[in-house]
């Protein structure tokens, strides 16, 4: 487990990395009371990617040319759908309301995410070189996208005419329900990869807590539900081309630890000595970003590295040598 060079407030995540070590997360600002700001870690180096004149920002998706997606504060307060690239930050075109995120990028760079409208609902939102477009909902108010792969296909989830909060997927201009496929009161469809595949969240009936599954985007094909360590509750974020699954499972005594599912079995990646870690995104090498808790509770952001480790890899992430290596053996005391 690599732990990534820290920002000074105490608090940070990994959200997202890509195929040459970016990562792009998020950190508390040094000496100020709970102000988030978007991140970036490469080659060694941490660096603030700023926002749009107010104190707040955070980046959620980080594709292979190495734009970063999320959101970002003016300073009029409103939170708006932005980019980074070598060129700073630019603010996205909303759906005529005040606030938007970014939630995932492909390689060509078209992002979605979600954009208020001037009514106050907010909707699924596709932005590309020919600007936004409204990717609406079946048939209720809202509607969110979260992420979209190389051939544009974006997952979501979208209300419908009786208010349950669906699984979707925006393929060709058609939109799918997906709903009936991880069941319940409420799903969601988190990422898909080049292949099709795709992680989904859905609460059962009369449950509570979220249970996770894969589906591997074959209309005959059943879900693999991803379980827990014990516990009751599990979530799903990161998806690669080989069909490897991370996220977060609870334990059970209620805490939850990272994993990484392989197809077959899935793995507790542990922590720092604390109570808590979840994964976020994985590459196609197998790098998980994430973070973790020490022993003092402190979180910090952290990339799990395969083994063995590309060695290409871990140059670009490890660049100057700005990066600490726990090779402590990981803990598996009784989360908080």
């Amino acid at each position: 487990m690599v732990v990534l060079e820290e920002f000074g407030g105490g608090f940070e995540r990994a959200r997202a990395i890509n195929e040459a070590g970016q990562v792009s997360g998020e950190g508390l600002l040094p000496g100020v009371d709970v102000v988030r700001r978007g991140l970036l870690w490469q080659a060694g180096e941490i660096s603030d990617l700023g926002s749009l004149g107010g104190p707040q920002s955070s980046a959620l998706a980080i594709n292979n040319a190495g734009t970063v997606g999320g959101w970002a504060q003016t300073a009029s307060g409103s939170t708006l759908p932005a980019i980074w690239n070598g060129n700073g930050v630019t603010e996205l075109s909303t759906l005529g309301g005040a606030s938007g995120t970014v939630w995932g990028l492909n390689d060509a760079g078209a992002a979605v995410g979600l954009s208020y409208l001037a009514t106050g609902d907010y909707h699924a939102t596709f932005w590309s070189g020919s600007g936004v477009l409204d990717l609406g909902t079946l048939g209720g108010s809202y509607s969110i996208a979260y992420d979209v792969n190389n051939v544009g296909a974006v997952v979501g989830t979208a209300s419908d005419s009786l208010n349950r909060d669906r699984a979707a997927l925006w393929q060709e201009g058609n939109l799918i329900d997906l709903g009936g496929l991880s069941g319940g009161q409420w799903t969601a469809a988190r990422a898909i990869n080049d292949l099709g595949q795709m992680i989904l969240w859905g609460t059962p009936f009369g449950e509570t807590r979220n249970q996770a599954v894969f589906w591997d985007g074959n209309l005959g094909s059943s879900v693999v539900d991803l379980g827990t360590f014990g516990g009751g509750e599990s979530w799903a974020f990161g998806l690669n081309d080989l069909g490897f699954v991370v996220g977060w499972a609870e334990k059970e005594s209620g805490y939850y630890h990272a994993f990484v599912w392989n197809g077959e079995e899935k793995t507790d990646l542990g922590t720092l000595g604390g109570y808590y870690s979840s994964a976020y995104g994985i590459n196609n090498q197998g790098a998980i970003a994430g973070h973790a808790t020490d022993e003092f509770g402190l979180t910090h952001a952290v990339v799990w590295v395969p083994v063995p480790e590309p060695e290409t890899f871990l140059l670009g992430l490890l660049g100057g040598g700005m990066v600490a290596l726990w090779s402590r053996c990981r803990k598996s005391s009784r989360p908080v």
